[in-house]
Formats: structure tokens, sequence, C-alpha cells
């Protein structure tokens, strides 16, 4: 019986002391690995989207002012996935395998004029959430927080595999009904911001080391598509799709409108 309080007493110490050593811990960091799915609002009628995916990598920070009070942040790469589709007639002309903005449009350099029905976006972003982070002291090798902030998600590079029907520049069929992997200058919002609320749980493996398991919402405020005059006063030279309105000839270059929201689930190990 002496043996068995002697050895729970040794437990619970080493348990209380490991426990100890990760909240006493200022700062903590390591790596981050997560998904998302993207939930896009249209903000116009020309244009439909389906729910999309986010796969995360990178590294998070936190930084402890107290016991119960400190800030989430890092450094994650986004690589970002959905589809829009086009109502009615979007075009868009390309060569090789660049989309044509309006500024580099010329009629004597263009492969094919492009009916877009479908297009899927290929994107990866350089993220920076910046958080409050409100944490529950150790239960033994537990503890609990909840924190809201703001994602913010800077572009990288960006790719479109596209589906319609190409037309030559004298308005005939050509046997072309998919364009893949292509470059599209201009089409996505440099920045694409985000208020978030997450919550979530750290396991404290030993020392330092926890483990770390958050569930969270973060409700897109900005653009996803780049919109006219969003770059240094321009107004649609970085635009790159259009219409042609019925009974005219002349084109109107436009911009779609989205925003995206985003239920993300990410696991970390902090040292």
């Amino acid at each position: 019986m002496k043996k068995l309080l002697t050895l729970s007493l040794i437990a619970g110490l080493l348990f209380s002391v490991n426990a100890q050593d990760a909240s006493d811990k200022k700062v903590l960091a390591g790596l981050t690995l997560g998904g998302a799915l993207n939930f896009n609002d249209p903000e116009t009628n020309t244009i439909d989207s389906r729910v999309g995916g986010d796969f995360i990598v990178g590294m998070a920070l936190d930084w402890n002012f107290s016991k119960n009070i400190g800030l989430a942040t890092g450094i994650e790469f986004d690589f970002n996935r959905f589809r829009t589709s086009y109502e009615p007639t979007v075009y868009l002309d390309y060569r090789d395998k660049d989309i044509l903005q309006f500024r580099d449009y010329d009629v004597e350099n263009t492969d094919n004029n492009f009916l877009l029905k479908e297009r899927q976006h290929k994107s990866i972003y350089l993220s920076l959430p910046i958080m409050l982070k409100f944490q529950t002291n150790f239960m033994g090798y537990m503890r609990y927080y909840g924190k809201f902030g703001v994602r913010n998600s800077f572009m990288l590079t960006t790719r479109t595999n596209n589906k319609g029907q190409a037309f030559d520049v004298a308005g005939d069929l050509v046997d072309v009904t998919q364009l893949d992997d292509m470059k599209s200058p201009g089409s996505m919002s440099f920045y694409k911001g985000s208020i978030g609320i997450a919550g979530g749980a750290e396991y404290n493996i030993s020392g330092n080391t926890v483990l770390v398991a958050e569930l969270g919402y973060y409700y897109g405020f900005s653009e996803v598509f780049q919109q006219k005059g969003a770059v240094f006063g321009d107004d649609q030279k970085d635009l790159s799709l259009y219409q042609i309105p019925e009974g005219q000839t002349e084109r109107t270059y436009y911009a779609p409108s989205l925003k995206q929201g985003q239920l993300m689930l990410k696991v970390s190990v902090l040292f």
C-alpha cells in the first residue's frame, strides 16, 4: 500500500512538473499542418462557385503575456483551390500558357478567344494570422483555449484550369475546349483578409512540448478577385475577363466579385 501511494505521489509530481514547464514558457514555436473548407460567396449573378479546399503548412508561434492571455501568430503557406462557373457569356484571350490582360491584348499576337464556362483556381498564399489567445491553466496534461483575430493572406502565385470553347479571331470554332495550368496575372487580389474565431486544446507531451489541435471559422471581408482600380489607380488594365453586350462590338472588361469564408482545422507541435 505504501509503495502504491509513493508511486502515485511521484507520478502526480511528474505530471504537475511537465505541465508547469509548458505553462511557464513565454514563447512556444513549432510546426503546423491543417486543412480548410472554402465557402465561396459570389457577390454577383455572373458567377457561381462550389465549396473548395485549402491545405496549410507552416510555422506557429505563441507568445504568452501571462498564464492566461497571449498572442498567436505564425507564417503559413496556403494552397487554395476552388471552382467558379460563368453565366452568361464571358470571354478571355490567351497566348500559349498566358491569359492576356487588357494591357497586353494585341489581335496580331493572340492565339484565340475563349468562351469561359468553368474555371478552377489554384493559388498559393503566404498567410500571417494575428490572434489574441485566452487559455485556461493546465488541468493535468491538458488546457483549453479560444482566440480571435485577423488572418492576412498575400498572393504568391496563381494558375487556372479553364473549360469552355475557343474561337479564332474570325469567330470560327477551334478544337480547343480546355486550357490547363494557365498563368493568370491580375485575376486574383494580392491581399485576402478574414476575421476569425477558433477554439482548441493543448496536450503536454513532455517538458515544453505540446500537441495542439484547433477548429476555427474565418469570415472573409475582402475581395478574392482583383477589382477595377485596385492597383495604383488602374481602371481595367489588369483585367482579363470581358463581355460583349448584345448588339455591340466593343468589349466590356469586368472583374467578378466573390468573398471567401473558411472552416479550418489545424494541428501543431510546439516547443
